[in-house]
């Protein structure tokens, strides 16, 4: 099937299940793919940027998620390293997102099933994690807090 405007307006309605994203999301998904496959383009993300890991966790991009978790984890004590973890992020953000969305288009059975079938297949595989917004907002909060204890105990 070819992926023309209509089509992919429809397809990426369906994977991202939200309809008001699809402006956002197209246009930078249309610069992430050449002859149909995906290819990095740097566009930006500011929820991924802010996010990171979350954001990646929110759109169902569970091993890269954990790459930018550890990543984060694992070099926050080194100057100027969280800064460019989240630019990184913010970069590829929707590049990882035009790879999912090609990977789960294949899974749909693009090329040999019908529209209305490959949308339905398409929207069990996208769409996003509600939660992942909780689970950051608590996980972000534990830890400032932990930093305002560590300063005051110095302090101490």
């Amino acid at each position: 099937m070819d992926l023309d405007n209509n089509h992919l307006d429809e397809l990426l309605e369906s994977h991202l299940q939200k309809e008001q994203k699809v402006s956002v999301y197209k246009p930078r998904v249309e610069a992430n793919l050449v002859n149909g496959h995906p290819t990095f383009k740097a566009t930006w993300s500011w929820w991924a940027f802010f996010g990171t890991w979350a954001f990646f966790l929110y759109r169902k991009m569970y091993l890269v998620a954990v790459l930018f978790f550890f990543a984060t984890m694992l070099t926050a004590f080194i100057p100027f390293s969280t800064i460019i973890i989240m630019i990184i992020s913010g970069m590829s953000a929707f590049y990882f997102y035009t790879k999912k969305l090609n990977s789960d288009l294949d899974i749909a059975g693009i090329e040999d099933k019908p529209l209305h079938e490959v949308k339905d297949n398409l929207s069990k595989l996208g769409g996003y994690n509600s939660w992942v917004v909780w689970v950051a907002v608590v996980f972000y909060t534990i830890v400032m807090l932990s930093v305002i204890i560590g300063f005051l105990g110095l302090a101490l």
